[in-house]
């Protein structure tokens, strides 16, 4: 994988343990057998570490599928009772301040 963005978050899992998170988007590329694919990768997460590629109809398709699912993966991880924090693990951390595309509707 060649990460063309990258971001460390430290999750707080309800058995006390802090856990630094590195997730990582690849970039962009057609697939030998066709397709564009984004390779994604949440190195340290319980539920899911990867990597994975993911495919979309062109480059952008890709990559917003990749975003995504890297969003989907933390929230499940929240949902599962990790609390995320920025690194260093002082602050907790909305993910939506993270994936600014999700904010809440009354913001």
């Amino acid at each position: 994988m060649h990460p063309i963005a990258e971001h460390r978050i430290d999750f707080l899992y309800p058995d006390g343990e802090m856990v630094p998170v590195r997730i990582r988007l690849g970039c962009p590329f057609v697939h030998p057998k066709g397709g564009w694919t984004c390779a994604v990768q949440a190195e340290g997460l319980r539920i899911w570490q990867g990597p994975s590629e993911l495919f979309g109809e062109g480059s952008f398709h890709a990559l917003v599928i990749g975003v995504r699912f890297l969003h989907r993966m933390l929230v499940a991880e929240i949902e599962r009772g990790a609390v995320p924090h920025w690194e260093g693990g002082v602050e907790a951390l909305e993910i939506d301040e993270l994936f600014v595309l999700w904010r809440p509707k009354n913001h």
